[in-house]
C-alpha cells in the first residue's frame, strides 16, 4: 500500500512533539513491512529539503505559517506525483482542508480540540483563528474517516456533530523493552516530562511543589524537556526559591532513568489525547498524579494505575501527591496495577490496527 501522511512537523523537527513522535512509531514498521509511506512536513532552519527516516520519505516545504496553505494548494499535485492508495492528514490547530481538494480515500488522524484551551497558549488572534477553524471541522469533515487515541477525544468530536461509527481509537503503544521498572532505584523526585509550552501547565508544577517542599525537605521537581515557556518557568522558580532542576531535551535512556527514580510523575496538561508519558511512567513503575481532563482521564484508571486531581486545581494536585508520598501501601498498589496495564500497550499492536484501518477505508471508498 501507498500512503501520503501530511502532519505539521516530522521527528526531527526542533520543535517536534508527542505527536510527531507517535507518527513515527506507527508508520516506520509499516515501511518494513513493505509499505510505501510519504511525509510532507514543513521545513526548518538547516534541514535538508528531502530526508528518508527509517524508511519514510519526508519532503520538507515552507514553513510553520505557510505550510498548511502548501498543503491546501499542492495536495492534488502531490497525489498525481505519487498515485497513494490513501492519504492521512494528521490535523492539529489548523486543518487542511483536504477534502475540497481530494476526493480519494482519506483518514484524518486527530489527537485532542484545543476548544478554549488554546486562548490559555497563545495570543488572542491566533487562538481565535485555531478555534474557529477546529469549529469547522464539523462540515468540512463530515462523512470523513478520523482515528484518534482516546475515548475522550472521540467523545468530544462526537459532541461536534461527527458520527460516531466515522470514528475509529486506536491507543498509543509504549516501548516496554526500553520503558521497565528498575528495583530499589526511587528517590526524592516529582517528575514533570513534555515539552515546555503554558497549555502542558510547568508553572502548576512548579506551585504544587510550592505547597509540599516544606513537608518534604528532600523533595525536588525534576522538569524534563524544553520549550518556549522555559524561561517564564525559570523565572517564576528563581522568584520563589523552588528546588526545581531543569534538565532540557535529554537522550531517551536519560528520560527513562528519570522516570525509574521518581517517586512520582505529575503531568499537569489542561488538554491532551492520551498522556504518552503516563504509560512510560507507569511501565517504569512510577506512580502518576494527573489532571482530569480529555486523554489524561483515559490513560490513568483513576485510584488504580494513578490519581486524578480536579481539573487545573494545583491544591487538589498537591494533596495527591501527599497521599502518594507518604502512603507506601498506595504507591505500591498504584505501582503495581501501572505495570500491568503497560503491558497492554504497544506498537506494533497500534501499527497492526491502524494498517487495518487504512485497508478498510480504501476498500470502503466510493468515489463521489
Amino acid at each position: 500500500m501507498k500512503i501520503l501522511i501530511l502532519n505539521w512537523r516530522d521527528v526531527q523537527h526542533p520543535r517536534a512533539g508527542g505527536a510527531d513522535f507517535r507518527l513515527q512509531q506507527v508508520y516506520s514498521p509499516l515501511v518494513r513491512a513493505g509499505h510505501k509511506v510519504v511525509l510532507y512536513s514543513c521545513a526548518f532552519a538547516g534541514a535538508s529539503r528531502t530526508a528518508s527516516i527509517d524508511g519514510i520519505r519526508v519532503f520538507r516545504v515552507g514553513n510553520d505559517w505557510t505550510f498548511s496553505l502548501l498543503c491546501f494548494w499542492n495536495l492534488r499535485k502531490w497525489v498525481e506525483e505519487h498515485r497513494p492508495d490513501v492519504v492521512v492528514e494528521d490535523l492539529n490547530k489548523l486543518p487542511f482542508y483536504s477534502p475540497w481538494v481530494y476526493k480519494g480515500p482519506l483518514v484524518v488522524q486527530m489527537h485532542h480540540l484545543w476548544r478554549g484551551s488554546i486562548f490559555r497558549e497563545t495570543i488572542w488572534p491566533i487562538a481565535l483563528l485555531i478555534w474557529l477553524a477546529e469549529k469547522s471541522v464539523r462540515w468540512v469533515y463530515q462523512g470523513c474517516v478520523f482515528s484518534v487515541v482516546s475515548p475522550s477525544t472521540k467523545g468530544e468530536l462526537v459532541e461536534m456533530g461527527l458520527p460516531d461509527k466515522s470514528i475509529e481509537v486506536i491507543y498509543n503503544g509504549a516501548d516496554l523493552k526500553a520503558y521497565h521498572l528498575v528495583a530499589d532505584a526511587k528517590r526524592h523526585v516529582l517528575l514533570w516530562v513534555g515539552r515546555i509550552q503554558r497549555y502542558k501547565g510547568p508553572i502548576q508544577a512548579c506551585q504544587v511543589l510550592g505547597l509540599l517542599q516544606d513537608s518534604f525537605p528532600k523533595l525536588e521537581l525534576v522538569i524534563v524537556g524544553d520549550g518556549p515557556y522555559r524561561s517564564k518557568v525559570e523565572a517564576y522558580v528563581a522568584a520563589r526559591g523552588l528546588r526545581v532542576r531543569f534538565t532540557g531535551f535529554i537522550p531517551k535512556k536519560a528520560k527513562i532513568a528519570w522516570f525509574q527514580r521518581a517517586a512520582v510523575h505529575l503531568q499537569t496538561s489542561l488538554k491532551e489525547g492520551w498522556g504518552l508519558s503516563v504509560i512510560e511512567a507507569n511501565a517504569c513503575g512510577c506512580p502518576v498524579v494527573a489532571n482530569d481532563t480529555t486523554g489524561l482521564c483515559d490513560s490513568v484508571v483513576d485510584g488504580k494505575t494513578g490519581l486524578l486531581y480536579r481539573y487545573d486545581d494545583v491544591a487538589d494536585a498537591a494533596a495527591k501527591v501527599r497521599r502518594v508520598l507518604m502512603d507506601n501501601s498506595l504507591s505500591e498498589q498504584l505501582m503495581v496495577a501501572g505495570l500491568e496495564r503497560a503491558g497492554a500497550f504497544s506498537w506494533d499492536r497500534n501499527s497492526e490496527e491502524m494498517i487495518a484501518l487504512l485497508k478498510r477505508t480504501v476498500e470502503e471508498h466510493t468515489d463521489v
